[in-house]
């Protein structure tokens, strides 16, 4: 079977498992079972592959055509441009999320970076801290997840991109970690009581919508990184009723929403009487995708 052949063949399959872009998934898989790019496959389209690439390449396919995403079968996700390890333990990121790191990139520009202190509630695969940290030169960032195996995700992902110096992993469910009382707590390597900036993309989907999601997403992603109470802003609503507490004088929180939610989440954050400004930052579609507020000044 050669290149070309095996891409046709398993583009077949694909597409009887209604699975969309059934040819560039099939060229991604075998580009990951190759260890090649995906414009190598086109200029070696009637190479001969191995009976072992041919078997990878299959039970790989077979794996998608039962709807498991892309990004758990070769265990990569580009995000920012730079690549990054994901398991099924964390959520597989996706670029609306970057639209977070567009606003932060752009406020700590008139901060200035030497010394900023950031943080990163449930961090999943460390996407937002990572890049951040990367962005950011100088700035140091605490990243929590109640999830042991998604911090160690994190970790590697830190590694791979050179930054574990500037970041701590602490493990715990959102604010926990976290004197809420104005007390320094440890956080690994130094002690931090508050931040210039909090970022976050918590759960945000209802309960009673897990049916109607995709079976990519549904049978897949982990629950808790996906759903948040019956309205699905059960984390929202935790975030922006107490983070200011851990938010410096005019710090700022930016927060990802779902779609429709902004109205609601503005609401949230003017009921508590606490920020200074409220924002809801939406994407290339005009949708609802990010919370913004800044603390008022002391």
């Amino acid at each position: 079977m050669t290149v070309a052949q095996a891409i046709i063949h398993s583009r077949t399959l694909l597409s009887r498992a209604s699975i969309p872009d059934s040819q560039f998934e099939a060229e991604l898989l075998l580009a990951h079972v190759l260890g090649k790019e995906r414009f190598w496959l086109y200029m070696h389209s009637d190479l001969e592959l191995d009976s072992r690439e041919v078997w990878r390449f299959l039970k790989l396919i077979s794996r998608r055509a039962a709807h498991e995403p892309v990004a758990y079968i070769t265990g990569e996700r580009e995000f920012w441009s730079r690549s990054f390890y994901v398991t099924r333990d964390t959520l597989i990121p996706r670029p609306e999320t970057e639209l977070i790191v567009e606003a932060a990139v752009r406020v700590t520009e008139n901060l200035g970076a030497a010394g900023l202190a950031l943080l990163d509630l449930g961090t999943g695969c460390g996407i937002l801290a990572v890049t951040l940290t990367c962005e950011i030169p100088g700035a140091y960032c605490v990243a929590t997840d109640i999830s042991s195996s998604a911090l160690k995700v994190a970790r590697r992902n830190a590694a791979r991109h050179g930054v574990e110096s500037s970041i701590s992993f602490v493990q715990g469910d959102w604010l926990a970690p976290f004197s809420l009382t104005g007390r320094n707590r440890r956080t690994g390597a130094k002690e931090i009581s508050s931040f210039d900036v909090v970022v976050s993309n918590p759960p945000y989907i209802g309960v009673s919508e897990k049916s109607s999601l995709e079976p990519d997403v549904r049978d897949y992603e982990p629950d808790k990184a996906l759903f948040s109470g019956d309205d699905g802003l059960d984390a929202v609503r935790l975030l922006v009723e107490n983070v200011h507490c851990i938010l410096r004088a005019g710090g700022l929180f930016f927060c990802e929403i779902g779609c429709g939610q902004g109205k609601t989440a503005i609401s949230m954050a003017e009921d508590t009487g606490k920020y200074a400004g409220t924002e809801v930052i939406r994407d290339f579609s005009g949708l609802d995708r990010v919370l913004a507020v800044q603390k008022k000044a002391d």
